[in-house]
């Protein structure tokens, strides 16, 4: 009896003829044409039918192996085979339209059995490979409902003579030994049409991207640059004049933030710097820098404004002062407050103060500047720390202001005229990512950033008119869930919290739900979605911090959503691609995160066979997201290239910016930081070829596909790991909060989104920054810089404003 049929042109408007029971129908007419989505998302090196791609993975920095000679032939060897879809051009086609927005097929999405049926391996097809591997003597470990992934085992000899290869062992660093091929390898011929890509080693071939900051052990004075008089050189980075006219203008804060007059010219990573109301003198308002308990800020958290030096000009401040450094018997050798007047360049023209007072009180500063009338220079007000764990180092600053009477040329503190000082401050000081803005591209104006877009449409019903996050924008060690929802108006905000949709995680480890409950609670947020961790390839074993970053930054930010952390043990190539399988086949999850990444070159068959599983998605309404890296433009080794799996045109590659705001956590800036020469991962591949989506945008280097595609916050993040708060950063943090942002965009228009790259250019194509996105000023990552203009290769679109973008998608 033949098998029944039938036709979904209702779903895609095409005709699409699917056939029950896993089976194929040969004549099914191929009547989707090209012009629906533009050219298919191929390969420039692709798997070619009779050669799938086997290579000889090419590892770098702490990923690199040394050779340790032939494996055992007796030792076992476990190989992955991702097998060829049927149709693929078709099925190119099917997902382009798809994700057309302008297609009457836009979003309806082929289900699971769909899919199977008419694009995967057929069940005869995955059985003549497993046939093949177990007639040579290999075990089979796994299959999988979709009959995309055959994992088997065998020993090292077999393995060696099934695939006309060389085994050996390696060493891998802290990964302990693994073993590779070292050699080319090739398949059988009588299953070389069924297989796309193949893998034959354990290597871990991606790296979690993130990092903590923090100094501990010995410390060492610092050391700055002099001029060519000697002056001590402070850096500056590229601070612009808030008042044209050269007054001091915003001397009390009165704006609760540093706009108008001051800007933020710290270096430390973190940069904690914010105008707050936990201590003023006379009005509302102060600056506050530093840390008020340890560990201490590495770096300089400070402010500046240009002024131009009145005739006998006389500088009034009021400083409010803590540190422990002089208790300890430091004194300023490592860490200290300062006052300043420098020039453009940095140098130090007048030291105001520079000490490691504990006041806990105001006390007035009068210094006599009239020395440099008329100069253009810049008052500083900074504190400097080593990031010592034991110490801390923080002042307030207030009421800055040029006075009539000259004093006495040395600046001599007087008590403040008030009653007794008030109790040590206990608001948690804002740790906000604040690298410098310079002047960007002035041709085109450009809209200012905003935390609320305009003229968005009405949200439909999906909302569950959950609670705002309305927590703590930050506490010491970085950035809480809050101080992004905010800021980047994510639909949280609105009341779209992610409930009745998952988020899923990918990653080595399962979380530990009662570091989620410390976090949530420090961040002031509810959570009422679900938190499971599910293994495969017989899981993780234990807790760490990337997982930790991952699961906290969605529940944070959707803490409505579910979500399933899939934890894999080890993130080797195969435990990826299984678990991105399993993700698929389980069918629960609309959005999967991927906090890590390595050299997209050094394991092409690794970027294949991801991005071929995420096209897979794509067609399934599910979306994937992917960290872009944190080595700038030089992925790979300190060279130019991109990161793997972020950079497969089905992934959407998160790249990561920094940010300033207000107190209250409205946007301020949005630019490229780099931190100990780490910034956000950006470039163009050699791998895969310029995606339609991108084709015909400005700013796009049109030889391969380009990353990133969006970028949020990359520094400072807060988390809760080993049973203390850290900070942290990386893309490691922007991939899951765009993950948290799709998924209550999911919500809001109560059915799942999936893969929107074509959307989000299409978006950026019709509106530039002028509704849904904000450009990255200033700032590079390394090869590649920001424009306020169009597309770059450091922060791509630019960062989303949450809640207009999820109305348009």
């Amino acid at each position: 009896m033949r098998p029944s049929s039938r036709v979904i042109a209702s779903t895609l408007g095409l005709t699409l003829t699917l056939t029950a029971c896993g089976g194929q129908n040969s004549s099914l007419p191929s009547m989707l044409s090209s012009n629906n989505g533009g050219p298919m998302e191929s390969s420039v090196r692709t798997a070619t039918p009779g050669k799938p791609l086997v290579s000889i993975p090419k590892l770098y920095g702490d990923l690199a192996y040394t050779d340790a000679g032939r494996r055992a032939a007796t030792a076992p060897v476990r190989v992955s085979l991702t097998l060829r879809y049927n149709h693929q051009a078709e099925l190119d086609r099917v997902v382009a339209t798809i994700s057309d927005p302008h297609s009457s097929g836009h979003r309806q999405f082929l289900t699971a059995k769909e899919f199977n049926d008419r694009f995967a391996p057929t069940e005869v097809q995955e059985k003549q490979v497993v046939h093949a591997l177990e007639r040579a003597g290999f075990t089979i470990e796994e299959r999988y409902p979709n009959r995309t992934i055959v994992d088997a085992t065998a020993r090292t000899s077999t393995v060696e003579k099934f695939f006309a290869t060389e085994i050996h062992t390696v060493h891998q660093g802290k990964h302990g030994d693994r073993y590779t091929n070292v050699t080319s390898a090739t398949v059988p011929s009588s299953i070389a049409p069924l297989v796309r890509d193949v893998s034959l080693s354990n290597l871990v071939v991606v790296r979690t991207v993130t990092d903590q900051s923090g100094v501990e052990g010995q410390r060492s004075a610092p050391q700055f640059q002099a001029d060519g008089q000697g002056r001590a050189i402070i850096p500056l980075g590229g601070i612009l004049p808030q008042d044209s006219s050269g007054k001091l203008v915003n001397g009390n804060f009165a704006t609760g933030s540093l706009s108008p007059g001051w800007i933020n010219e710290s270096t430390t990573r973190g940069n904690y710097v914010q105008v707050t109301t936990a201590q003023a003198y006379e009005s509302t308002y102060s600056a506050f820098m530093g840390t008020l308990s340890p560990p201490e800020i590495n770096g300089w958290a400070a402010i500046a404004q240009e002024v131009t030096v009145p005739s006998g000009g006389v500088l009034s401040f009021w400083v409010y002062q803590g540190s422990n450094e002089g208790q300890l018997g430091y004194g300023t050798k490592y860490a200290w407050q300062a006052g300043y007047l420098l020039n453009a360049r940095g140098s130090i023209l007048n030291t105001f103060y520079k000490t490691v007072n504990n006041t806990n009180g105001w006390v007035n500063y009068q210094v006599n500047l009239s020395a440099y009338a008329g100069q253009n220079d810049y008052i500083y007000f900074g504190c400097y720390g080593d990031g010592y764990s034991q110490t801390y180092v923080y002042q307030y600053v207030d009421d800055v202001a040029w006075l009539g009477a000259t004093p006495s040329p040395s600046p001599t503190p007087t008590a403040a005229p008030t009653a007794t000082p008030t109790a040590a401050p206990t608001a948690t000081p804002t740790a906000k990512p604040t690298a410098t803005p310079t002047a960007g591209p002035t041709a085109t104006p450009t809209a200012q950033p905003t935390a609320t877009p305009t003229a968005s449409p009405t949200p439909s019903s999906g909302c569950n008119n959950a609670s705002p996050d309305s927590g703590p924008l930050t506490n010491s060690s970085g950035t809480l869930a809050t101080g992004v929802a905010k800021p980047f108006d994510f639909p949280v905000q609105h009341g779209c919290n992610g409930a009745g949709y998952t988020a899923a995680i990918a990653i080595d480890d399962p979380v530990n739900t009662s570091y989620l409950a410390t976090y949530l609670s420090a961040a002031g947020v509810t959570q009422t979605g679900t938190v499971t961790n599910e293994a495969v390839d017989g899981g993780g074993s234990g807790d760490d911090a990337e997982t930790d970053l991952d699961v906290q930054t969605i529940s944070g930010l959707a803490p409505g959503a579910n979500i399933i952390v899939y934890d894999m043990g080890s993130l080797t190539d195969q435990a990826i691609e299984d678990t991105y399988n399993k993700v698929l086949t389980d069918g629960k999850a609309t959005a999967v995160n991927s906090s890590f990444g390595g050299c997209e070159s050094s394991d092409v068959p690794f970027a294949d066979s991801t991005n071929s599983i995420a096209e897979q998605g794509a067609a399934e309404g599910v979306e994937f997201s992917a960290s872009s890296g944190d080595s700038g433009s030089n992925e790979c080794n300190g060279s130019k290239g991109v990161s793997a799996p972020a950079g497969g045109p089905y992934f959407s590659s998160i790249g990561g910016i920094d940010f300033t705001d207000t107190s209250g956590g409205v946007l301020e800036t949005v630019t490229m930081g780099n931190v100990d020469g780490d910034s956000g991962g950006g470039g163009v591949s050699t791998v895969f070829a310029l995606p339609s989506y991108q084709s015909g945008i400005a700013g796009m280097i049109t030889s391969g596909r380009n990353q990133p595609d969006i970028s949020l916050p990359f520094d400072p993040v807060a988390v809760y790991t080993d049973g203390a708060f850290g900070d942290y950063l990386g893309t490691s943090w922007s991939s899951p909060a765009s993950v948290a942002l799709f998924i209550e965009t999911d919500q809001l228009h109560a059915t799942k989104i999936g893969w929107m790259n074509p959307t989000l250019y299409s978006l950026f194509k019709s509106t530039g920054y002028n509704s849904y996105y904000t450009p990255c000023t200033s700032g590079s990552n390394g090869a590649y810089s920001c424009s306020a203009t169009q597309y770059n290769q450091a922060a791509g679109i630019g960062a989303p404003k949450g809640w207009a973008l999820a109305n348009a998608l």
